[in-house]
C-alpha cells in the first residue's frame, strides 16, 4: 500500500490546454512515480511541448536541490530539461535512421548518482523521468543500479502505447523471458579493425546473443574495433541497404558522434542534476547502441542488433569497461 503522505506530496502541473485524453496517461505516470522510490519526476511531452508533469520534489525522498534554487526553480529546470531531452530524442531518431534499425524508442542517461529516461510512445509523444541511483564505487557506472527504474519506465511506455492499442516495442529488451546464449551457427573469429585487442577483452565480450560490435576510443580517435557481424545467427539483420561494410562504417561514424552527444546531454542536464553523463543508451526499434565513459578522454562504444538482448548487452558493456579500466591501473 502506498504511503498516504507520499500520495499527498505529488505535485501535478498541466499545460494550458489540458485535454481529457491526458487523464489515463497521467494516471499511468502517477503509478510509476508512487511505485518506484527512486523516481521523483515524470513528464509527458508532445512534439517537445509539455503536456503534464508529476513530481515529488518537495518530498524527503527526492534528492536535495542546489542551494541557490528554490522549489519553483527546480520544477522549471526539470520541465525545460525534459523538453530538451525529448527534442534530442526526436532528432536522434532521424539521425540513426540510416542504420536501418528503426527509430529511437528509448534514450537512457546515467551519471554517478542519477538516471534519466526518455521513452517514445506513439507519434511525437515522449515520457521523461528522473530517478536517483545508489552512489557507485565501481570504476565504470553500473547499469544494474538503474535497472528497476529502467524496467518501470519500459513498462510505462508499453502501457501508454497500449492505451491506443499499439504493441510493446520492448524497450530495454526487458520483456525477454530468459537469456539463452546458445547459438546455431557456431563461432567465428571476430573481425578486427585498428590496433590489436591486447588481452582480447573486447573480442571475448562478443556473442550472437549479446554484443555484436565493440570499439575503444581514446583522445577522440578509435583505437580498436571488433565485431562478429558476419556470424550466421545475425544474417537476418542485413540487406542490400545495410551490408556488413555499411554497418561498420555507420558505427564508426556514430561512435564519434556519441562522444559529442554525451557532452551536450551533460550540459543540458546540468540545470537539473549533478555530474557528467557516463552511460548513454540509444535503444532502437531493432537493437541498441551504447556509450560508456572510462576516463575524461576515453570511452567504449557498443552495438547489439537483437532487441531481445539489449539489457544483457548493456551489462556486458559495463564488464568490458571495468576490465579495460583495471588493465591500465
Amino acid at each position: 500500500m502506498t504511503d498516504p503522505q507520499l500520495i499527498d506530496a505529488v505535485v501535478e502541473e498541466s499545460a494550458e490546454q489540458d485535454v481529457p485524453g491526458f487523464r489515463k496517461k497521467r494516471d499511468l505516470c502517477r503509478q510509476l512515480l508512487l511505485a518506484d522510490p527512486a523516481v521523483y519526476y515524470i513528464a509527458h511531452y508532445t512534439g517537445g511541448v509539455l503536456d503534464f508533469s508529476l513530481d515529488l520534489l518537495a518530498h524527503e525522498s527526492a534528492p536535495p536541490g542546489r542551494a541557490d534554487t528554490d522549489l519553483a526553480q527546480r520544477r522549471e529546470a526539470h520541465r525545460r530539461v525534459g523538453a530538451q531531452l525529448a527534442y534530442r530524442a526526436a532528432e536522434l531518431s532521424r539521425r540513426v535512421w540510416h542504420l536501418q534499425c528503426g527509430g529511437l524508442v528509448r534514450l537512457a542517461v546515467q551519471t554517478r548518482v542519477d538516471y534519466v529516461f526518455c521513452n517514445a510512445t506513439v507519434g511525437g509523444e515522449h515520457v521523461v523521468g528522473f530517478a536517483r541511483t545508489p552512489p557507485t564505487i565501481d570504476a565504470v557506472v553500473n547499469p544494474a543500479t538503474a535497472s528497476q527504474s529502467d524496467q518501470g519506465a519500459a513498462k510505462l511506455a508499453t502501457d501508454l502505447r497500449g492505451l491506443v492499442r499499439q504493441p510493446s516495442q520492448n524497450p530495454g529488451g526487458w520483456l525477454t523471458e530468459a537469456y539463452d546464449q546458445s547459438s546455431s551457427g557456431g563461432d567465428i573469429a571476430p573481425y578486427l579493425t585498428g590496433a590489436d585487442d591486447g588481452d582480447a577483452v573486447l573480442a571475448r565480450a562478443l556473442h550472437p546473443a549479446g554484443l555484436h560490435y565493440l570499439s575503444h576510443h581514446r583522445l577522440g580517435e578509435q583505437v580498436t574495433a571488433v565485431d562478429i557481424l558476419r556470424h550466421p545467427d545475425l544474417e537476418q539483420f542485413f540487406n542490400r541497404g545495410a551490408t556488413v561494410i555499411d554497418r561498420r562504417t555507420g558505427y564508426e561514424r556514430l561512435a564519434r558522434d556519441l562522444s559529442l552527444l554525451a557532452l551536450q546531454v551533460s550540459r543540458d542536464l546540468r540545470r537539473a542534476i549533478t555530474g557528467e553523463v557516463e552511460r548513454l543508451v540509444l535503444d532502437l526499434e531493432i537493437g541498441a547502441v551504447y556509450y560508456y565513459l572510462l576516463a575524461p578522454d576515453e570511452y567504449i562504444f557498443g552495438v547489439c542488433l537483437d532487441q531481445d538482448w539489449v539489457s544483457h548487452a548493456d551489462q556486458a558493456m559495463w564488464k568490458v569497461g571495468g576490465q579495460l579500466f583495471q588493465a591500465r591501473t
